[in-house]
């Protein structure tokens, strides 16, 4: 019976040694650009409520519809590898008051970033906020 054993073949075993590879912050094409997050949050607000009605009964389905579309092409249509994205929508009908939307949160101010664009016709307004964090 013969060995396959690697010092009886005078073959010597490589062992490999990988060092962790931390990337504490990403690189130039990798970033998180407000303004081609806010190109395509434009383009599918646009394109879902340029005659969209307000009804108080599909607001909620249209508010998580209009935020999954928008980070399905987030997600593949820019290079952003290691960033979590976290969407927030305000769906409201048009009565002729005003609103205010703001938010607040905690980041790294070199990498995370947001974008954000508003949409209104004459019977709903829409506010779609993109946060971007990256992740180490």
């Amino acid at each position: 019976m013969s060995s396959t054993n690697p010092s009886n073949t005078g073959s010597r075993q490589v062992i490999e040694i990988w060092e962790p590879t931390y990337r504490v912050k990403p690189e130039d094409n990798e970033r998180f650009v407000p303004r081609e997050v806010e190109a395509i949050i434009r383009q599918v607000m646009e394109n879902r409520l340029k005659k969209q009605a307000y009804d108080e009964g599909k607001c909620k389905a249209l508010a998580l519809d209009l935020c999954a579309e928008i980070k399905d092409r987030v997600t593949k249509e820019l290079n952003m590898p290691r960033y979590k994205f976290v969407l927030q929508s305000v769906i409201g009908e048009v009565k002729g008051q005003g609103a205010y939307i703001a938010s607040r949160c905690l980041w790294d101010t070199e990498t995370d970033n947001y974008a954000s664009f508003s949409f209104k016709n004459e019977s709903i307004f829409c506010v779609v906020m993109a946060f971007g964090f990256y992740l180490e």
